[in-house]
């Protein structure tokens, strides 16, 4: 039977996570499906080097853009009309290229079962830029709002239109509207960005789950000074946005994966599994945060099944 796994924020540009990605086996994954939830690369050549390996991994590879896979680092006067946006119509025609699929598709599981994957484009909505889309918590301290503002690299690497009105979210989710329908099959879609608040922060057990995974794997707990960095960060300004909860709820999703939050989960809210399997950094890997993954090799970092 054929299996979907899922797994997001690859981040191949690092060395650690490159070696991890290339040890993965055609000879374990060659009938499966993966989903890949964003976060490859920066590096389109890269980027494309990446996939056609997952390709030679896996039968199927289903893809949707994180923010890093959308950074824009250099533009020079001759070719200053690359933006984000014309990044992402570049990054679509090189999935079409290689046969990595960016739209819904059936999977037949059995002669008489199949389930749908649907792939939702997805953006952040910031406090400031679409409140009422925001999956923002205020942080007690203005000065840890305006140093989360101020470390975020995306307010220097992501082009995007300025004129007024444009939002963000409100442009990626308008990118899913053709897709969003009745399949006649269950559907576990997937964003790279959350679309709930009550994904952002750890529940008890979540944090019960991370504990047990630490004694399991004899991994000390992270230095205070390391915990309280970590906290001063308000990650809920970039989190996500209300509307992929709206159209993962039109769709009737029975799974959700999404990636770009480095902590590892798999709960039910409301009827919907949401799972998030991010391989992170290796600093966050040995400090123990993500749970799942564990040191740099492919053996302790693997895609996690999600499906039967």
């Amino acid at each position: 039977m054929p299996r979907v796994f899922a797994v997001s924020d690859i981040h191949v540009d690092l060395w650690e996570n490159s070696s991890v990605v290339k040890g993965w086996s055609h000879d374990v994954y060659g009938e499966d499906t993966l989903i890949l939830a964003g976060d490859v690369t920066d590096d389109i050549l890269l980027l494309e080097k990446t996939l056609k390996h997952l390709k030679s991994v896996f039968a199927t590879v289903y893809f949707v853009p994180g923010n890093h896979d959308l950074w824009v680092r250099s533009r020079s006067e001759i070719d200053d009309k690359v933006t984000s946006i014309s990044k992402l119509h570049s990054i679509q025609s090189l999935c079409e290229k290689i046969g990595v699929l960016t739209g819904p598709e059936k999977i037949d599981i059995s002669p008489e079962n199949h389930i749908w994957i649907v792939p939702l484009m997805s953006w952040y909505s910031k406090p400031d830029d679409f409140p009422d889309d925001s999956l923002h918590m205020p942080a007690a301290c203005p000065e840890d709002e305006r140093m989360s503002e101020e470390m975020w690299m995306d307010n220097y690497l992501c082009v995007f239109p300025q004129h007024d009105g444009f939002r963000k979210s409100e442009y990626f989710a308008k990118l899913n509207e053709g897709i969003l329908k009745e399949y006649d099959g269950p559907v576990i879609s997937f964003s790279h960005f959350l679309p709930r608040s009550d994904l952002v922060h750890f529940s008890q057990e979540d944090l019960d789950n991370l504990r047990e995974w630490r004694k399991t794997n004899d991994i000390p707990y992270p230095k205070p000074e390391i915990i309280e960095k970590m906290k001063k960060f308000n990650f809920s300004r970039f989190a996500g946005s209300k509307l992929i909860e709206k159209q993962i709820r039109h769709l009737g999703s029975i799974i959700h994966v999404y990636g770009h939050q480095h902590r590892n989960k798999d709960v039910d809210k409301d009827g919907v599994r949401y799972v998030s399997h991010c391989l992170g950094y290796a600093k966050e890997r040995t400090a123990g945060a993500v749970v799942g993954m564990l040191g740099s090799s492919s053996e302790t970092c693997q895609p996690k099944q999600i499906w039967p």
